[in-house]
C-alpha cells in the first residue's frame, strides 16, 4: 500500500482542523520531509508480561503503521496531543479548546541540505520558522515552547529500545517540538 506524503484526516474536526493545516504548511515548507503525518495514537502490545508503548498512525484499512524511528520511511513528522484538552465554555459562545502537543520529527540527515553538513541547529531552526511564525491557520493556533533531542524525551511516553535508539544517532537525528494547540469549536 503506498502511503501518501501528506496523510490527512477525512472531514477534520477540532483538532485536526489545526493538525491537516499544519500538515500542509510543514510539508510545503520542508521539502526534504518524505511523510508528514497526523495525530499518532499510542497502541499497547503486551509480550511475556511487559508492556510496549509505541505511536502509531492509522492508514486505513485496519491498519497502522508504526512511528518508531526506522529508515524504511524516510524523514517523516507526526504529532501527539497529550491529556487533558481544556475546555473554556461561555454560555452563548463557541468552546475553546487547548491541549498540550508534540511534534515529532525523525529525520537521516544525509537527506537535508546539501547531505555533507548534517546541521542539527540548521534543521531545528527551520522547523521553528514554520511553527512559530510561518503558519496559516485559519482556525486556532499552535505553539511551540521547547525542543528535546534526547532519545528518552523524544519518544516520551513511547517504549524505545536499543534497536530503535540506534536510529537516533549520527547519521540520523530526532527532534520532539512541544507546546500549546488551541482551537475553538465549530458553530452550530
Amino acid at each position: 500500500m503506498a502511503i501518501e506524503r501528506i496523510l490527512k484526516v477525512k472531514e477534520p474536526a477540532l483538532f485536526d482542523k489545526v493538525v491537516t493545516s499544519v500538515q500542509d504548511t510543514l510539508g510545503e515548507s520542508l521539502p526534504w520531509l518524505d511523510h508528514v503525518f497526523g495525530v499518532a495514537e499510542r497502541l499497547i502490545k503486551e509480550t511475556n508480561g511487559v508492556r510496549r508503548y509505541t505511536p502509531n498512525i492509522y492508514i486505513g484499512n485496519n491498519e497502522y503503521l508504526c512511528m518508531l524511528p526506522d529508515e524504511t520511511l524516510g524523514n517523516f513528522s507526526f504529532f501527539v496531543l497529550d491529556d487533558p484538552a481544556e475546555v473554556a465554555w461561555a454560555r452563548g459562545e463557541r468552546n475553546r479548546l487547548t491541549v498540550p502537543f508534540s511534534l515529532v520529527v525523525w529525520i537521516d540527515m544525509r537527506t537535508v541540505g546539501d547531505g555533507k553538513t548534517r546541521n542539527r541547529e540548521r534543521v531545528k531552526d527551520d522547523i521553528l520558522k514554520v511553527m512559530n511564525g510561518g503558519l496559516r491557520l485559519r482556525n486556532g493556533h499552535a505553539i511551540v515552547t521547547a525542543v528535546y533531542e534526547r532519545a528518552e524525551n523524544v519518544y516520551d511516553g513511547f517504549t524505545i529500545d536499543e534497536v530503535n535508539n540506534q536510529f537516533m544517532m549520527a547519521p540520523y537525528a530526532a527532534f520532539r517540538f512541544e507546546g500549546t494547540m488551541m482551537v475553538d469549536e465549530d458553530c452550530y
